[in-house]
């Protein structure tokens, strides 16, 4: 048989062989903010590379530039228990394992921090990075570091923490990068002090970073005065605030300013304007139990930070022990130390105190000089700051921003579609000053007694915190601790005028004149973001964003404990029940006309069955949410016209109101009377809305509660693939379980510090930042079930045996 074949031309193989090339060349090469592709499947060095296998074994024998032997015990649960003979071998051996786990994350996040996320994202967070650099972060992270660093203590802690994170990065290649390095399209870059300091003025902001002072002051001018002073008390009725009312405070060591009489400026803004806006939901609890109201008799301490839910997790899981100092807790991916946490004396939590320590002032420009700001009678010039933004894939962007006596011009008419006010504002904030937190945590790791604890705090300046403290000794503590201004009467609380001298913050309050208490009479400390004290503290203060439901459940259920135990303090961390439902349901249901809508009745019914209680599964509870959430809005939406949601008046006290359910005499109503009224009449239109709303649900998603409210752990890249959502799990913002949408608990932990410390605590994620792992969200269920971890506190020796530990490195210098 003949066969007929066809001759390619020689070209062809030529036309080949250049596609080849052009297709190598194309796969390898960036695409505007997308990564090179082939570099990212390459089989062998790619993405492929990054998944972990799950039988991997951990242990090591490394050389170092230790100047003494050291070891790490890993855990079964991957966490790291560093053992070393000086403090700069440990801290080099923490930088080194933060990084190993969570490089990419330390990395994002203290670019976040300072402005720098368009480098590798591009274009889409140009207006963030541009905020970020206006609102002075990286002035304050300056600031801040030249304090850490003029102390020998916490210049040597950050020097050798950076040391051990350059000594990983440096052991890289292409192969071995974070997953994220790859899929984004960018390599780590050396660590340095000054990411230290960025990552902890990123912790201040995000803890100090919300103010009502724009919105207040529209507010102000709005509302007739008295409703405003009906809608936003300073201090709200029925609080309980963190120190005990009747707690006796020092006689204050400074007089107490009086109001000048031009400080507060009338800007004339519009709901449009506002560039900062509350933001519900960071908050947390802490508690302190005495051990005369406990089974075992030693006291007990709880902490529950309630922050933003990502993976990788903010918190890693750590242990360090040096000479004189023996320590376990919550350490941050990019910081030295333990930040909450005990050691083999003492243990301490923290939560957001909320006091103002953030003003703006109006600012008025020399209108013949854009170069030249009024200020006490003088023309002042702007301190200039030169801001280069890198954007991946164009120019870099040059961003001028004028510094004032008070601070930077944050928002400006120029600027206006980034942050909406066009007004020029300065903002005057404590993260701003050079301050030393980290000599705090240096302190607190070691402290041995409750006069260390409250030395140790005396350098915790901003972000502001309430810090419980127990020891063995039996003793608890409570601290409003922070540097705060010696204010007049309402300073701060609205927007003030820039062009008068006497309008600048003065002295500052002593810290040891701060809001405390030891051992209080009734057995316990509590805090959960509500008002500090009572009205005999001697000093003013303003609030920005005091909230007051959680901290009534936690004092109810502590002034009913008398043999409370560490189980009791799960259920209390975990406790779903809704004191805003206790007090608005039983109204609502009264008030409203009956409900002829399709379904209603039905709906009613449940909810007259109801314990209050937002569980899971619970129909009821997603019923009242929806129903409360149309009430607030339709109430406020109509009388507050376009101001924000987010700052109208407090859900507690919008309760409050509902429950006056008065009835008006004659023709003349009060503020109050009028409120109640709108109120009432809302009942109905929102229930109205709450049956369309839940029919449409279920014939969707359910109406089981966790679905509606969908809780999800995302990852901060916000890819979907490395992300949990709709977790199975109750609570809300009102609840003591204030798992929101994607704020809650990040960190629960429970310490019974007896002869024998005992100590749980459990977070959403895991150890390893690296979604390959099978570390990496291996927490997350149990958090959710409202399970812990038993925290393995081992004794500070180098000759370990336990049967808990997993993996070893010893560590050569």
């Amino acid at each position: 048989m003949i066969r007929h074949t066809q001759r390619r031309s020689p070209v062809w193989g030529w036309v080949l062989l250049i596609l080849a090339t052009m297709l190598v060349y194309i796969l390898n090469k960036p695409v505007g903010s997308l990564p090179a592709i082939g570099k990212l499947l390459d089989p062998v060095n790619g993405c492929w590379a990054s998944a972990e296998p799950v039988n991997k074994d951990f242990s090591a024998d490394l050389k170092f530039p230790v100047t003494q032997n050291a070891k790490v015990w890993f855990d079964k649960r991957m966490v790291p228990h560093i053992h070393a003979e000086n403090d700069h071998d440990l801290y080099f051996l923490e930088g080194y394992i933060h990084a190993y786990f969570r490089l990419w994350q330390m990395d994002m996040e203290t670019r976040a921090a300072g402005g720098r996320v368009s480098e590798v994202i591009g274009e889409k967070a140009l207006a963030y990075d541009r905020k970020q650099r206006r609102k002075g972060m990286v002035f304050g992270a300056e600031n801040s570091l030249k304090a850490m660093e003029d102390d020998p203590r916490t210049k040597a802690m950050m020097d050798a923490y950076t040391e051990g994170i350059n000594k990983y990065i440096a052991s890289l290649n292409y192969r071995e990068y974070p997953l994220e390095y790859k899929l984004i399209g960018f390599v780590p870059e050396p660590w340095t002090n000054m990411k230290t300091a960025l990552l902890l003025k990123y912790m201040a902001d995000d803890l100090t970073g919300s103010t009502d002072d724009m919105a207040l002051t529209y507010l102000r001018d709005y509302l007739p005065k008295e409703e405003f002073d009906l809608l936003y008390p300073k201090r709200i009725d029925g609080a309980t605030p963190v120190m005990p009312s009747g707690t006796v405070f020092d006689k204050p060591t400074l007089a107490i300013p009086a109001a000048p009489p031009d400080s507060i400026a009338f800007p004339h803004f519009k709901p449009a304007d506002f560039g900062e806006k509350r933001e519900d939901g960071k908050g947390s609890n802490n508690w302190a139990i005495s051990g005369s109201r406990t089974a075992s008799g030693a006291a007990i301490l709880c902490n529950d930070p309630h922050l933003g839910l990502n993976l990788p997790s903010l918190w890693y899981e750590v242990q360090l022990q040096a000479p004189g100092m023996n320590v376990y807790g919550a350490s941050l991916p990019g910081a030295p130390g333990v930040i909450i946490g005990f050691n083999d004396s003492l243990t301490w939590g923290m939560t957001n105190n909320y006091r103002d320590v953030k003003d703006f002032y109006l600012i008025k420009p020399v209108e013949s000089d854009k170069n030249k700001y009024w200020f006490a009678g003088k023309q002042l010039d702007f301190s200039k700051r030169i801001e280069r933004i890198g954007v991946k894939g164009q120019p870099d962007v040059i961003d001028t921003i004028d510094y004032t006596i008070h601070g930077p011009v944050t928002y400006e008419t120029q600027n206006a579609k980034d942050g909406n006010l066009r007004k020029p504002l300065a903002m005057c904030w404590m993260g701003h000053k050079g301050t030393n937190e980290l000599l705090a945590v240096y302190m607190l790791n070691r402290a041995k007694d409750y006069n260390q604890f409250v030395d140790a705090i005396m350098n915790f300046q901003c972000p502001a915190q309430n810090m419980a403290y127990a020891d063995r000794a039996g003793n608890i503590a409570i601290w409003g601790q922070g540097q705060f201004v010696n204010e007049w009467k309402d300073q701060g609380r609205f927007v003030m005028n820039g062009t008068d001298s006497a309008t600048l913050w003065k002295e500052l309050i002593p810290m040891r004149e701060n809001p405390h208490v030891l051992n209080p009479a009734q057995g316990y400390v509590s805090s959960a973001n509500q008002v500090t004290t009572d009205s005999t503290y001697p000093y003013n203060y303003t609030n920005s964003g005091w909230v007051n439901l959680r901290a009534w459940r936690i004092n109810q259920l502590l002034n009913g404990m008398q043999k409370a135990t560490i189980e009791d303090m799960f259920k209390m961390q975990n406790d779903t029940y809704s004191d805003l439902a206790a007090g608005s349901l039983p109204v609502m249901l009264k008030v409203i006309y009956k409900p002829n809508f399709v379904g209603g009745d039905k709906y009613i019914e449940t909810l007259k069955k109801w314990d209050y209680r937002l569980g899971a599964e619970s129909e009821a509870a997603t019923i009242f949410q929806v129903w409360w959430e149309l009430l607030y809005r339709d109430t406020w939406k109509d009388r507050m016209g376009n101001v924000p949601g987010q700052v109208w008046p407090l859900q507690e006290r919008t309760m409050q109101l509902l429950q006056l359910n008065v009835t008006a005499i004659g023709n003349v109503m009060t503020p109050e009377q009028k409120i109640n009224a709108i109120l009432c009449t809302k009942v109905s239109q929102s229930f109205a809305e709450t049956v369309d709303s839940i029919n449409k649900l279920e014939k969707t998603i359910g109406t089981d509660w966790y679905k509606v409210k969908n809780t999800t752990v995302q990852h901060l890249a916000k890819l979907p693939a490395f992300s949990f959502d709709h977790l199975k799990i109750g609570g809300w913002g009102n609840t003591i379980n204030a798992a929101k949408g994607d704020h809650g608990p990040s960190w629960r932990m429970v310490v019974q510090m007896g002869k024998e410390i005992e100590a749980y605590g459990v977070y959403p994620g895991g150890q390893s930042g690296n979604p390959g792992s099978k570390y990496y969200a291996d927490f997350l269920h149990q958090w959710v079930d409202g399970k812990y971890n038993k925290l393995d506190f081992l004794p500070n020796t180098d000759k370990q045996n336990d049967t808990a530990i997993k993996y070893v490195w010893t560590v050569h210098g």
